[in-house]
């Protein structure tokens, strides 16, 4: 057996920034506070703070949705008492994928005394070093930190293995829903993606489907000679580790005689809708279900109702053309988190007793998720602070304008695990 040798190639910075979820406008709400007001029989406790450090106002990768759905989840909270008699207050930061950037949203947050960052996203690392450093916990980051510290710092909390997972469940997904025999694994000729091809080996390896890795240069434009490059090899699909730029391109080289599959979120609804038949084949890992899958998951609705509410309100960042499955829900199930664990402090509530009640917790229900146990670090190492391992498979229809889910549930782990032996 290989099992930790092989996983040990799987450390720090096994994910690219391949989230982006489309260039989203940042008008708004979005660097200032969202301070709800409190129902008249609400909170009287002093106000908490909490932050989310997104990027705003970068070329492509923007996600005011994310802070959006924090902020909405905060006013409905506050309508519900808040966190032990205390108003809970949004703030937030732009990382604009920037270290520095992010360094000092860091720094805010942590002389500014808030009770936790939720849901942060940036590609260029920095953040969590000073949050550890402060005992300011990080809960429902992205996890695609650059220097690897979301999946490994000690005050961080990840639920989201989308983005850690995509390319070693892809080759199982597509074996399920298209049938292929032989993966085509194309990224970028840079040293951070070689654990990129890692992942999908190990995939292939466990679901029983060759791999066949094609590197590209991250200024490749013509993608028809990197299709010809998979058909030849003989693999019937494509999993990749590329910017969202370069996954269209290829997707609109291959066209649909090929099939793909990214983690949700890689390419916008908006992008797969102009892609049209082209896309027909695509299909994704998600970490959460689809809004349309509401009556199977009732939380949706309500989470629903609370953007629309804050909306309502006022914010921007809460529009319904914002929402995306990957960002809102994940912001959102971050203040969900709070709550619920907040609410079990005993004593003053601060960053300090929020993060030792974060590890004590298990079998924390926010419905949208497995139960979380955050007393159990992740075995795969470099991943330790990933505490959900279930992805679920998504397919998208160009006819309808959306994804439907494939019915079929991963476990990333387990296909890590079965792979390196």
């Amino acid at each position: 057996m290989r099992s930790r040798s092989a996983m040990a190639a799987l450390a720090v910075g096994v994910t690219l920034a391949l989230a982006a979820c489309g260039s989203s406008d940042t008008t708004g709400n979005t660097t200032g506070k969202s301070a709800p007001a409190p129902a008249p029989a609400g909170p009287k406790g002093s106000p908490v703070k909490l932050m989310s450090i997104v990027p705003l106002t970068t070329p492509a990768t923007n996600f005011p949705e994310q802070a959006g759905a924090a902020k909405a989840a905060a006013r409905a909270l506050n309508k519900r008492g808040g966190i032990n008699g205390h108003l809970v207050q949004v703030d937030v930061c732009d990382s604009k994928n920037d270290q520095a950037a992010g360094e000092a949203c860091a720094r805010k947050a942590v002389n500014g005394k808030y009770l936790a960052v939720v849901s942060a996203f940036s590609t260029a690392g920095g953040i969590n070093a000073i949050l550890e450093k402060g005992g300011v916990p990080s809960i429902g980051s992205s996890g695609v930190a650059g220097d690897g510290s979301d999946l490994t710092s000690k005050i961080s909390f990840v639920y989201q293995p989308a983005s850690t997972y995509s390319e070693a469940a892809c080759p199982q997904l597509l074996k399920d829903s298209a049938k292929i025999s032989k993966l085509g694994v194309v990224n970028y000729d840079i040293s951070a993606a070689s654990r990129l091809g890692v992942l999908a080996g190990l995939g292939g390896k466990a679901a029983g489907v060759g791999t066949q890795e094609i590197k590209v240069a991250p200024t490749t434009s013509d993608y028809a000679p990197i299709v010809a490059r998979v058909t030849d090899a003989g693999a019937q699909g494509v999993t990749t580790g590329l910017a969202e730029p370069s996954a269209i391109s290829l997707i609109q080289a291959g066209g649909n005689k090929l099939s793909y599959c990214n983690a949700a979120g890689t390419i916008s609804d908006a992008n797969l809708v102009k892609l049209g038949p082209a896309a027909k084949n695509f299909y994704a890992v998600g970490a959460f279900p689809l809004f349309n899958q509401s009556a199977k998951y009732p939380e949706l609705t309500r989470l629903q109702s609370e953007l629309d509410a804050d909306f309502a309100a006022g914010d921007k960042d809460a529009a319904k053309n914002l929402r995306h499955v990957t960002s809102t829900i994940g912001g959102w199930l971050a203040v969900q988190i709070v709550e619920q664990v907040g609410k079990k402090v005993t004593g003053d509530l601060t960053a300090k007793s929020l993060l030792a009640q974060l590890n004590q917790t298990k079998g924390l229900n926010v419905q949208l998720v497995p139960p979380l146990d955050f007393t159990k670090p992740n075995a795969v190492p470099g991943l330790t602070r990933l505490f959900n391992n279930t992805l679920l498979g998504q397919r998208w229809d160009p006819a309808k304008k959306t994804f439907y889910a494939t019915g079929k549930t991963y476990d990333g782990q387990k296909i890590l695990a079965a792979g390196a032996k």
